[in-house]
């Protein structure tokens, strides 16, 4: 399945220059270039129970498939230009290249870790995910951290970091860890996957000029195939696929982190380089290349319908932990600036809690063509909550824990959902009070980690997540604010250069 999203990609890119043989080039494999037919005969054996009969095999060129020009609504458009003009610019993406601060580190006994795993946006990313997911033992868990790290390809560490190629390299030959349940299985997860982001950021490189205001277009089926991949971390569900987990249930959730991680880049991916964001590869956008407030309401309703189930009944599984702590890792990465985006698209964000909240499978809320069918049904009774702040289900949590847990865990939730609800919602800009609300959250869930508070931490974070979907609609709001971007980046990539 792997291979087909590099066959898909290069078919992307390929309209940009058809008389370039370059373009059917994705794969990167011990330093030289891949061409399709020998890629094809790669291994994806380790990914085989999430893998479709014959998907890796599958190299048909994909009627539809390619670049559709974009741009705004008029509406849309116009609040823009107004709200540029009062001063209400997005400032381009961060690097995320910030180290996490003394007290965060010695929480976590990391103040020797490699640099590059010592950043906040490694730490409280890949770092964070395999800290709740845990692992058989500490040396085979932090080498899993070590594996993950091909996450940050596409951030352009490993221009920054010139150690990173030998990290990984170790991370993935640790005999220790291999021999783990799922162990070996997941470093062969890692190289599949690690070939796939490097194709595209190759192909993104060479076509980053002719970028800004296009983006793919995608079947259902296909967006799933290339979101599986555009998540980089085939490594992780390789290696729960291989403890036993419902391979089913991990395709979904990994899935789902694309537009997890999409949603906050609408408006700046619209003017750089990425072509793969999920909201806008649908075809409510596609099929007319209108990005229109009425369109972008409709995806993210199907997409917050999709992960609910996940957020709040599978929130303990193992991949679902990562995708929930997609929702802290925007706050703390110093790169998405979260609090910023959503204070910025404040005014354009829904007010009232959906009313039932809601849920549906991919493949009911969106049609083969990947369109918005409007499909959802209720999310079950015993999940769903009273929409308030807090909410009926943070109060009963909060009650039920240990006493000298609590506080802390109060706390936390404040710096998530209380705390950044005032300030987004008092609709003036202040960067001071965004940082603290970001380290706030840092230290907390560093000291719950600490305390040993995992499964509390995930529950919280996971809660988080869904109101900021469907209740408090913090990520409507940021969504809305990414379209104040102010181009800086346009016909560049949005990563570190060296």
């Amino acid at each position: 399945m792997c291979q087909q999203a590099q066959d898909l990609v290069a078919q992307v890119f390929a309209g940009l220059d058809d008389d370039d043989d370059d373009d059917n080039v994705v794969a990167v494999q011990g330093g030289r270039d891949v061409d399709e037919k020998t890629s094809a005969r790669l291994d994806v054996g380790s990914l085989a129970s999430l893998n479709e009969k014959g998907a890796a095999e599958q190299l048909d060129t994909e009627p539809g498939v390619g670049l559709v020009e974009l741009r705004l609504s008029a509406e849309l458009e116009q609040w823009k230009q107004s709200q540029h003009a009062a001063g209400n610019v997005l400032p381009p993406k961060g690097a995320g290249l910030t180290r996490a601060s003394d007290r965060v580190l010695q929480l976590f006994g990391a103040a020797g870790w490699p640099e590059a795993m010592t950043t906040n946006n490694a730490l409280f990313g890949c770092g964070m995910a395999n800290l709740l997911i845990g692992a058989v033992d500490v040396q085979t868990l932090f080498s899993n951290y070590v594996t993950d790290m091909a996450f940050y390809y596409e951030h352009g560490y490993d221009g920054v970091f010139p150690s990173l190629d030998l990290l990984l390299d170790k991370g993935l030959q640790d005999g220790h860890a291999r021999k783990a349940p799922g162990g070996r299985e997941r470093r062969d997860g890692v190289c599949i996957g690690k070939r796939y982001i490097q194709g595209k950021i190759r192909l993104e490189a060479k076509h980053k000029g002719r970028l800004a205001n296009r983006s793919a277009r995608l079947s259902r089926r296909l967006a799933q195939v290339v979101a599986l991949s555009e998540s980089s971390l085939l490594g992780m569900a390789a290696e729960v696929a291989a403890r036993g987990f419902d391979p089913g249930a991990i395709m979904s959730d990994l899935v789902f982190s694309s537009p997890g991680t999409d949603v906050v880049d609408v408006g700046c991916d619209l003017v750089n380089s990425e072509v793969m964001n999920s909201l806008l590869s649908t075809a409510d956008i596609t099929a007319t290349g209108v990005v229109s407030e009425e369109a972008l309401r409709r995806v993210y309703d199907a997409f917050a319908a999709t992960g609910a189930r996940m957020l709040t009944q599978r929130w303990h599984e193992p991949v679902a932990r990562m995708c929930s702590a997609l929702y802290t890792w925007h706050i703390q990465n110093d790169r998405h600036m979260f609090w910023r985006r959503a204070v910025l698209g404040w005014p354009k964000a829904r007010k009232a809690p959906a009313r039932p909240q809601r849920e549906a499978d991919f493949d009911e809320a969106f049609d083969e063509q990947f369109r918005t069918t409007g499909f959802s049904r209720p999310l079950g009774a015993r999940y769903a909550c009273n929409g308030e702040e807090p909410c009926d289900h943070v109060a009963r949590f909060l009650r039920a824990s240990p006493r000298a847990h609590r506080k802390l865990l109060g706390d936390f939730w404040w710096h998530l959902v209380t705390g950044p609800l005032d300030y987004v919602g008092g609709g003036r800009v202040d960067e001071r009070r965004e940082q603290e609300l970001a380290e706030g959250s840092r230290v907390r869930m560093a000291e719950l980690y600490s305390r040993g508070l995992v499964h509390q931490t995930v529950w919280l974070v996971a809660h988080a997540n869904h109101h900021a979907w469907q209740v408090n609609y913090l990520f409507e709001a940021a969504m809305f604010g990414s379209i104040l971007d102010g181009g800086k980046l346009a016909g560049k990539l949005d990563r570190q250069q060296g």
